[in-house]
């Protein structure tokens, strides 16, 4: 019996040694799979940490370089905590392992290509400002392998199902969960005469369900660092809702009190520093002028008027290149003799233009032509246009009338003149510089003084309500940052940590924990390619895709953090970036029709739906080169 143990323990030991020599003489695959995770990691944070800070850095709550030192401490933070679970990714994710016993070589030269192909596309979105989902690359990657080295018996095809229903569910999911918690946000505290009262009531329920459903989102993963997989799920959920009372009532209790106060002497030190105040105070009435043959003008100021300049034939300048021009026409409406200058915002260069050219002559003729249109259909007033390529006199004078005109003078005793409309040079200029880009052969005119005026306010947040939601932005992002550091750390270091476990166990079923050293250095790769790279996608997600303010700022990181937990857990396939674009492009679209940039949306789609076939089609690559050629 003795020396029938023995026998089974000496052949044992003998196939692990002969296991170990054999994958020994596979070091190199081991050390080129630790080059390139670095690479990969780095790409993770050029691209997907944008997620958690942009829309924080995009609403001006913290500057790029504070969000970077956030989420280096969060990510790194994140990622030893919360992402041992990460050698589950390629063992029992997309692909079917069993299928490489007795060819563990070739499931580690796979994984080197999944994390090739994830890294190069991930790089190539980051350069192109693209938020793409890692999750996506990797998988794609790991299908594209797997491809190669077993055919398609070798690819679980209903996870590639679940990814593609996600294109569509994740966005629209979160952009309608973050629609409607910023419309009650409008409704109950932005639209408000007086939004501090109720945005102070509202503070507790705010801090209490970010903290509830970050809490619970952390805890569920289940990670056995902080013992948080022997927690039942009632547990979990009972902790979080005492986390969320508690944090609630120090909101109340503590916090409320001093920002309430922090607004009152911000309030007090500058009491005229708003635009609605700035724009009612009284001025005193300028002393009358002497009446002059000359034309009555507006006085000079340096306002810039934006003008679309296709398609006219007077115009001695080229422009075919040139769409939008800025020119600074107050000297010359107001008689200043000399040259005038316009610049091309997109090259920088200025041209000089004189009043009598037929450049400025056609400026002339485009608002001569709005005011009179303007004016049609008034009983009163016996507008008609005159000729093109008239004098500058005429020009200015058919524009702003002749002082002393009677019918500009007051005709009802309420002090008020009876003019049309946008008919001066101020009213022109505003309309036309704070508006969008005016259209072919005609000036931009205002829709109504009231519109733009509120167009004008859903852009910026008071600064009362950017104190009360600045903070709660933070937080969002911290959360945000430390989960994904816990989570999607699995995109850069899932493969090599498989490869680490094939060349130590020489198997491709294993149950060793993931080493902490290995979960340290995803995250070192991660926040090294944040702070080199990661301000472009930033960019596109918290300026270029829409306008962010801490109000929606917080919105979209809260709703989309909801959106991803329930969902999870219900089993619906969905991806954090694409939440969060979804988001993004739903609260931009509400505050304002026009502010979403929809051709930048467009490419973020079409950058989602490619990112599974290109990632699978250079990881394919890359393993066919060691198939055929290397092994």
């Amino acid at each position: 019996m003795d020396t029938t143990t023995l026998a089974t323990l000496a052949t044992a030991t003998a196939m692990a040694l002969a296991s170990q020599s054999d994958m020994s003489g596979y070091m190199w695959l081991l050390v080129l799979g630790f080059v390139i995770a670095f690479v990969l990691a780095f790409s993770v944070g050029a691209n997907d940490v944008a997620n958690s800070f942009g829309t924080a850095v995009g609403s001006g709550v913290v500057t790029l370089r504070q969000a970077c030192i956030l989420a280096t401490i969060f990510e790194t933070v994140g990622s030893v905590l919360l992402g041992a679970k990460v050698s589950e990714t390629i063992r029992q994710g997309i692909i079917d392992v069993q299928m490489y016993n007795g060819s563990e070589h070739v499931l580690m030269a796979g994984s080197i290509s999944a994390m090739c192909g994830s890294a190069v596309w991930q790089l190539a979105a980051s350069f192109l400002k693209l938020p793409i989902s890692g999750t996506h690359c990797i998988v794609g990657a790991t299908i594209g392998f797997s491809m190669v080295a077993r055919g398609h018996q070798g690819v679980k095809w209903m996870e590639l199902l679940r990814i593609v229903a996600s294109w569509f569910l994740s966005p629209v999911l979160s952009g309608i969960m973050s629609g409607i918690l910023f419309y009650f946000v409008r409704k109950f505290i932005l639209n408000k005469a007086n939004p501090v009262p109720n945005g102070l009531r509202a503070l507790p329920v705010f801090y209490a369900i970010t903290m509830g459903i970050n809490l619970f989102s952390i805890m569920f993963t289940g990670a056995p660092m902080l013992g948080f997989d022997r927690l039942p799920w009632w547990g979990t959920l009972c902790i979080s809702l005492a986390c969320a009372v508690v944090t609630a009532l120090v909101v109340w209790f503590v916090v409320c009190p001093r920002l309430k106060k922090k607004i009152k002497q911000e309030i007090a030190a500058a009491p005229c520093e708003t635009p609605l105040m700035e724009k009612n105070s009284s001025k005193p009435a300028p002393a009358e002028q002497p009446s002059s043959p000359e034309p009555h003008m507006p006085p000079a100021d340096s306002q810039k008027v934006a003008f679309k300049l296709g398609g006219s034939e007077e115009t001695d300048l080229d422009n075919s290149d040139i769409e939008t021009k800025d020119l600074d026409i107050a000297n010359g409406l107001n008689g200043t003799v000399g040259p005038m200058m316009i610049t091309d915002p997109h090259s920088g260069r200025s041209h000089t233009i004189h009043k009598d050219s037929g450049l400025y002559k056609d400026l002339l003729h485009k608002l001569h032509m709005a005011k009179v249109g303007d004016c049609i259909g008034d009983s009163d007033t016996e507008e008609r246009p005159i000729r093109r390529n008239n004098s500058y006199t005429s020009y200015t004078m058919a524009i702003y009338g002749i002082q002393g005109d009677p019918k500009y003078k007051d005709v009802d005793g309420s002090g008020l003149q009876r003019r049309s409309r946008v008919d001066s040079y101020s009213s022109y200029s505003s309309a036309v510089s704070s508006g969008s880009a005016a259209q072919d052969g005609s000036v931009t005119q205002e829709a109504g003084g009231d519109l733009a005026l509120e167009e004008d306010e859903l852009e910026v947040d008071q600064p009362a309500v950017s104190l009360l939601f600045q903070f709660l932005q933070i937080l969002t992002a911290c959360f945000g940052s430390f989960a994904h550091g816990g989570n999607d750390v699995s995109n850069a270091i899932g493969p090599l940590v498989a490869l680490w476990l094939l060349y130590e166990s020489g198997s491709v079923v294993s149950n060793a924990p993931t080493p902490i050293w290995l979960l340290l250095y995803g995250g070192v790769g991660i926040c090294a390619g944040l702070w080199v790279w990661g301000r472009r996608v930033i960019q596109t997600m918290g300026k270029d895709l829409t306008p962010i303010t801490p109000s929606s700022g917080f919105s979209i990181e809260l709703a989309s953090a909801i959106t991803v937990v329930v969902a999870s857990n219900i089993g619906l396939p969905v991806s954090t970036t694409h939440c969060k674009v979804g988001s993004v492009v739903s609260v931009g679209w509400l505050r304002s029709r026009k502010s979403v940039d929809w051709r930048l949306f467009r490419n973020i789609f079409i950058a989602w739906f490619v990112t599974v076939p290109i990632s699978g089609l250079i990881s394919a690559a890359i393993m066919a080169l060691f198939i055929y050629v290397v092994l």
